[in-house]
């Protein structure tokens, strides 16, 4: 059994040939209770599906409902009733509403939207801590697939009519129409899956939570130029595709220290480190910023490295790494604290603190699972993002809040601006994450 917003609930997982209605009767609940806390069933039920089934509870009055759901919609509602009002923050018949776009139903490629159901089951467990401190509010939870066309069909249908904030756009043309509907309804869009977006530049109505690359890469330019003085700077040049993004960043850090003059050597990669080890100084930290690779080729170049730095741990050595790099499997990781590791990212979670470990705890116990092992935590993502926006969402509307409830971030930090009058919001926070040789981790936010 799981509470999620102060209900009770089954955790099922979909055995073969059963149907809706089998199961409805089997539980003793309606269909339209079964779909309330289940939005992948607007794409049909599937075998191995793991489903949250409402738990029938006799109460002795008649209350108002928790969930009412009209097909492929859920709406959580909170309870109230008069003696509730003093511990309520917000209180109308015009609750704020945000709503959840997402791909919830199972696809023929397995697991492809398992992150999305994490995400907004990381947003209802934000939900209920913020329920908790007394707000009120609706969620509503639409199956948005991914195509344009389930959108058009969303908008045109009148179930965005009711939304304050709106959550969601996974592809281009999705994001397009959303950001078209929230501009004309003057509605909030938060963005959290992409960090290119050309509509930001003249809608006011949008959140980016993403960092974008070229923001966060001038910056990393400056950050690097400040580190580099009086240091050795060795380029390790590999092959790359052009299009990896990440390359964009060498340019950049390139251009500043020529701007700059501060000087840098670069030498091809070769497998016994013979080129490099013929720039290296002996008497200056020598900071070594490689080109972007693969995981296979960055836990070889880390085997690498890290045997050249056990034959000659005198030379003081500094590596620049990449935000994939914090998903290296277990058996590499080692060679990042040996080297000295420096690793910029959008994203960051501190395991060792107590917010984070209890989210984990909480999210097994709830949901029966792990987050999934992949970074971003997408479970994360959705619990910082909903606790971000909802209580600023309230607040709009609350007669009683002087300012909006704050809730530690787990793994995304949030600051916004805007590059002009007419732009949407970009997040400009992003991390900055030190593997160090004392086996610590230390962490600094940019902006």
């Amino acid at each position: 059994m799981v509470r999620i917003s102060e209900k009770s609930y089954y955790q099922y997982k979909v055995k073969p040939k059963e149907t809706i209605f089998s199961l409805c009767k089997r539980f003793n609940v309606t269909e339209a209770e079964m779909r309330s806390m289940n939005p992948s069933l607007a794409q049909g039920l599937k075998s191995g599906q793991k489903l949250l089934i409402p738990i029938l509870e006799i109460k002795p009055e008649v209350e108002n409902p928790v969930a009412s759901t009209k097909d492929e919609e859920t709406v959580v509602r909170p309870q109230t009733s008069p003696e509730k009002h003093k511990k309520t923050l917000y209180y109308s018949t015009d609750k704020p509403r945000i709503t959840v776009l997402l791909p919830f139903a199972p696809t023929n490629v397995l697991g492809s939207n398992e992150r999305y159901v994490e995400f907004y089951e990381g947003l209802l467990l934000a939900v209920d801590s913020l329920k908790n401190l007394g707000l009120s509010f609706e969620v509503q939870a639409l199956e948005c697939g991914s195509d344009a066309e389930t959108i058009t069909k969303l908008i045109q249908n009148g179930k965005l009519e009711a939304t304050d904030y709106c959550i969601g756009g996974i592809t281009p043309e999705q994001i397009a129409l959303l950001s078209d509907w929230a501009k004309k309804n003057q509605h909030y869009l938060i963005l959290p899956f992409s960090s290119r977006i050309p509509e930001m530049e003249n809608n006011p109505y949008l959140f980016q939570t993403i960092t974008t690359h070229t923001y966060m890469f001038d910056r990393l330019a400056d950050y690097a130029a400040q580190r580099a003085m009086g240091t050795n700077i060795i380029f390790l040049k590999a092959n790359t595709d052009d299009s990896d993004t990440r390359t964009q960043l060498l340019t950049k850090v390139k251009s500043k220290f020529q701007f700059v003059g501060i000087p840098f050597t670069e030498v091809n990669d070769d497998e016994n480190l013979e080129a490099f080890s013929k720039v290296l100084s002996a008497d200056k930290l020598n900071q070594i910023m490689p080109s972007p690779m693969n995981m296979q080729e960055t836990n070889n170049l880390l085997t690498r490295l890290g045997a050249f730095h056990q034959a000659n741990p005198n030379i003081s050595m500094v590596l620049v790494g990449y935000p994939d790099w914090m998903a290296i499997n277990k058996s590499y990781q080692k060679y990042l604290y040996d080297l000295n590791t420096i690793i910029y990212s959008n994203f960051y979670a501190d395991t060792q603190q107590k917010n984070v470990r209890d989210f984990q705890i909480l999210f097994n116990q709830t949901y029966d699972q792990n987050l999934l092992n992949m970074f971003p935590k997408y479970g994360m993502m959705g619990y910082d993002i909903a606790a971000h926006f909802i209580p600023r969402m309230v607040f709009e509307k609350s007669e009683v809040l002087e300012t909006p409830p704050f809730i530690s971030p787990l793994q995304n930090d949030f600051k916004f601006g805007t590059s002009n009058a007419l732009s949407g919001a970009y997040n400009q926070n992003f991390y900055i994450i030190h593997y160090t040789p004392q086996n610590e981790v230390e962490v600094k936010v940019l902006n």
